[in-house]
């Protein structure tokens, strides 16, 4: 069973569906044997599903060469070794189906013998895979990925039992469930950390608020250092994001000792915590086997505010959320929150029945630009969404469909984002094949913009309710983000007022219906 913080410390986001064009057109590769997401329309045209747009093909820039129409059979042999295959189908793979046919102007037979010759070299898989992931690095996207067929099996697919982010520079716990708070802050200790009394239902439970120092014995500063220097894809907090997400993976029941620095002590301590394994019903497709799917929903105590969390977007998840929905429109919810952070994506096609929950007169949340077409995410009008005021959170690790989900809905003006920060900034359509030697690629197919042209790849969708989040507030047992929405949404509850899609792609306050 694959971990979504693995899938997303390697950068899977999971991959974007597309329906078919029309008749006549170049279909996308959806292949569900080999694909992370399957293609054909995912629900009819009643719900809204993506629709396709006329052929759109761009010609190269000037200086740069359309490599599409390149021979192989016309360039030099590679080195032979025991990874050259592996590496040519890569190299091929990119070239044939990347949305850009210039792949960003580069010029790829050059890198071709370069990294074949890196390649033909190298004296482990380790080495090989490193060489093919440099050149891959080289287009400078996200949604690149190499994965090698025993890769994380050392680590493992389960995680620690507490909720870890990069706050205030260091590793902070968010959020510890076997913690019993939320604590008392009686003081302040040098420094301005927090002086905190804490309540353990479990004696060996992280206390919220704490500073991860190492992980069974790998320094959590060194792996944020490495991190902040490596060239990468995405915000650089998405970048950190991955590196803690790495450390944080180990092998469900195992013990792991972790290094903390407690809020109420200025000096460390050692816990000795169970790794713990991903819970959620389980999700097939494709590649992707066995992920953990969840969806909560409750109201927030004392409010007329629901709120709906789901941590990946998968297509068999679509009537949980509706359910959820609905259940709370019964008890009586007048605005609602969704809760993205930490969802790294999934199939882009159910961004569509997900929107139209809350678009009473439908709109667009952009489109995918493919090689050879462009297709719209068109959301078709439903007269019984739920239209009261929607906030949408995001996070570092809000990634690929939730960032078009949030980006999409944020241009109508339809939703408000909160949070800390960008999300990840990895918003790219992308496929995943069999490679030979066992291996597997995942590789871009197209490019995300938004309704009035904005872009969530490289820069994330930045939130219109910036919230400063300390490591003070989580040693409170509070959540600053949630609680900035909540703040945001009972102030428009009372000026009855609610975000409604204005169809320019900016967005206006509207009375509330």
């Amino acid at each position: 069973m694959p971990s979504l913080r693995r899938l997303a410390s390697l950068g899977l986001a999971l991959a974007v569906a597309c329906t078919k064009p029309p008749a006549g057109k170049e279909a996308a590769p959806t292949d569900a044997a080999t694909a992370a997401a399957t293609g054909g329309p995912a629900h009819d045209a009643s719900e809204g599903s993506p629709a396709a747009a006329t052929d759109e093909k761009a010609a190269p820039a000037d200086g740069c060469t359309d490599w599409s129409t390149l021979d192989p059979a016309s360039l030099p042999p590679l080195p032979a070794s025991p990874y050259t295959d592996t590496f040519e189908a890569v190299w091929n793979v990119v070239r044939e189906k990347h949305f850009d046919p210039t792949l960003g102007c580069l010029d790829w037979p050059a890198l071709r013998l370069e990294y074949g010759r890196k390649v033909a070299a190298a004296k482990n898989p380790a080495e090989a895979y490193g060489a093919i992931r440099e050149m891959l690095g080289k287009l400078g996207q996200s949604h690149f990925a190499l994965i090698a067929d025993d890769e994380g099996r050392a680590r493992g697919d389960g995680h620690l039992p507490f909720s870890l982010r990069w706050i205030e520079g260091a590793a902070v716990v968010t959020r510890s469930p076997d913690f019993d708070g939320p604590a008392t802050v009686t003081g302040t200790l040098p420094g301005g950390r927090p002086h905190v009394a804490p309540r353990r239902e479990d004696p060996g439970a992280v206390p919220p608020g704490s500073e991860v120092i190492a992980i069974d014995g790998q320094d959590v500063a060194s792996a944020v250092k490495a991190a902040e220097a490596r060239d990468g894809v995405g915000t650089e907090a998405f970048r950190i994001r991955r590196a803690l997400d790495e450390l944080a993976s180990c092998v469900p029941g195992t013990p792991v000792e972790v290094v903390v620095r407690p809020p109420l002590e200025e000096t460390t301590r050692t816990y000795r915590v169970r790794c713990v394994a991903e819970a959620g019903e389980t999700v097939s497709l494709g590649h992707l086997r066995n992920v953990p799917t969840r969806v909560e929903h409750r109201m927030v105590p004392g409010t007329k505010i629901g709120v709906v969390a789901f941590n990946v977007w998968m297509l068999p998840m679509v009537p949980r959320i509706e359910a959820a929905v609905a259940e709370l429109r019964r008890r009586g919810a007048r605005a609602m929150i969704l809760d993205l952070r930490g969802n790294p994506g999934g199939v882009g096609a159910m961004s569509v029945p997900v929107a139209r929950l809350f678009l009473r007169d439908g709109g667009s949340l952009g489109k995918l630009r493919f090689r050879t077409f462009e297709q719209a995410f068109n959301v078709m009008p439903n007269p019984d969404a739920f239209d009261g005021p929607l906030a949408i959170l995001v996070d570092e690790g809000t990634g690929s469909t939730s960032e078009i989900f949030a980006m999409g809905m944020q241009a109508l003006g339809r939703a408000i984002v909160v949070g800390g920060g960008p999300s990840a900034g990895a918003a790219l359509p992308s496929l995943i094949e069999s490679l030979p030697g066992g291996a597997r690629l995942q590789f871009v197919v197209g490019a995300y913009e938004a309704p009035g042209g904005g872009e969530a790849e490289g820069q994330g969708v930045r939130p219109d309710v910036p919230v400063t989040e300390r490591a003070s507030a989580f040693a409170r047992g509070e959540d600053p983000v949630l609680d900035a929405a909540v703040r945001v949404l009972q102030e428009r509850l009372a000026e009855g007022t609610t975000a409604s899609p204005t169809g320019d792609g900016r967005g206006t306050m509207a009375p509330a219906n």
